[in-house]
């Protein structure tokens, strides 16, 4: 049970529309009134998950999620592929501030009283450093759309406070150290890590888990230019190739972001090749190797000195994360922490996802917080 006279922490990953695993765990917590913190700390999606549990507005991030994110004017593969502006956040913040179910950032600040801080993490383009500002203050407009702007996807510059800001996933997906350099060791973390993908990562073998991968991709990706060959479509392959690598060298990213686009865009374009030519199903699925995969890509392809500091900053954010999870599976001895998590890998990927996967995703997250709620907290589901 909560001790009242404790301090504890609530924080939230993003992930896209992968986030409606985190919308159904906090609308269970809001039904049962479950809201002991005394900081809030949001990342991408995170933060207007965060947002909406703080201003109890029920269903507002699965609202957002379900019936904005999934539009084409949110995000357009066409134009991404033609090298346009394909994701529209400024658009879909206009719902946000002003829509049919807008964010009531009023009732926001009001909750959170002078003792309680909501915060979102955002990325400082020349640092790559994690910052934290807070949610409802005057500027929170900029704020949020900050830390969901997606480098490679989103190409508006976003600056206040003197500086250019991206997304926060870029630097912190799961901002637990902010909170702990806080004082506050009691943390509940909403993650999208499946439960057996949650294993120990030694940061030690990161290296040799790169140099692994990028040997594999390699392999493949000359196999599959091979067979390309055949169907004739190799030019307009290495044209795709070679878009993803100078909007990758001239833009900051978090690598997850890229997974349920650059994914679903290999299966719209091959689909009607046959499961043997492309020999490619093992290595594509896993979102770490196609981190790596745009990692040779670029070494094919003559890159900028931008393009090496990318390089070396997409490494160094793998391994932050390794020791996030590392935080998360061994925290340290003065810390308490309570990890929901799915269950097995969500249905949702972090964009061009359909909506009975979304759906399905907030059940999970609803159905989570029950259990977790019933364990801890003596309160019926």
């Amino acid at each position: 049970m909560f001790n009242q006279k404790e301090k504890y922490s609530l924080i939230v990953q993003g992930g896209g529309q992968k986030g409606a695993f985190a919308a159904g765990v906090l609308d269970k917590f809001i039904d049962v009134g479950f809201d002991p913190f005394s900081l809030y700390i949001g990342t991408s999606a995170g933060a207007l998950n965060v947002s909406s549990f703080v201003t109890k507005q029920r269903g507002l991030g699965l609202d957002f999620i379900l019936n904005y994110t999934t539009r084409e004017r949110f995000f357009d593969l066409n134009k991404f592929i033609q090298k346009q502006q394909p994701m529209d956040l400024d658009w879909a913040f206009e719902f946000v501030n002003s829509g049919e179910f807008p964010l009531d950032i009023a009732q926001g600040k009001a909750n959170l009283g002078a003792d309680r801080v909501a915060l979102a993490c955002i990325t400082d383009v020349e640092e790559l450093k994690d910052y934290y500002y807070p949610i409802f203050a005057d500027n929170w407009f900029d704020v949020l759309k900050a830390t969901c702007a997606i480098p490679m996807l989103y190409y508006h510059d976003i600056e206040f406070d003197g500086k250019k800001w991206v997304d926060g996933g870029v630097s912190a997906t799961i901002p637990v150290e902010e909170s702990y350099r806080r004082g506050i060791n009691n943390m509940v973390v909403i993650s999208t890590i499946p439960e057996q993908k949650a294993k120990p990562v030694a940061s030690s073998a990161i290296r040799e888990s790169l140099d692994k991968w990028k040997k594999e991709l390699e392999e493949g990706l000359d196999m599959h230019l091979h067979h390309l060959k055949v169907s004739g479509t190799t030019e307009r392959l290495v044209e795709f190739q070679k878009q993803f690598s100078d909007k990758l060298n001239a833009m900051k990213l978090d690598y997850q972001r890229l997974t349920g686009p650059r994914l679903e865009s290999y299966r719209e374009q091959y689909k009607t090749l046959t499961a043997q030519k492309l020999n490619l199903s093992n290595w594509l699925s896993e979102k770490d190797k196609l981190t790596h995969l745009i990692d040779v890509q670029n070494k094919r392809i003559p890159f900028s000195r931008n393009g090496t500091r990318h390089l070396d900053m997409l490494v160094s954010h793998y391994a932050n994360h390794a020791e996030v999870e590392q935080f998360l599976l061994s925290p340290p001895d003065d810390v308490n922490l309570w990890h929901i998590q799915p269950q097995h890998e969500l249905s949702s990927k972090g964009l061009l996802s359909q909506k009975d996967q979304i759906l399905e995703d907030y059940e999970h997250g609803f159905a989570k917080a029950g259990d977790f709620l019933t364990q801890h907290y003596n309160l019926i589901k």
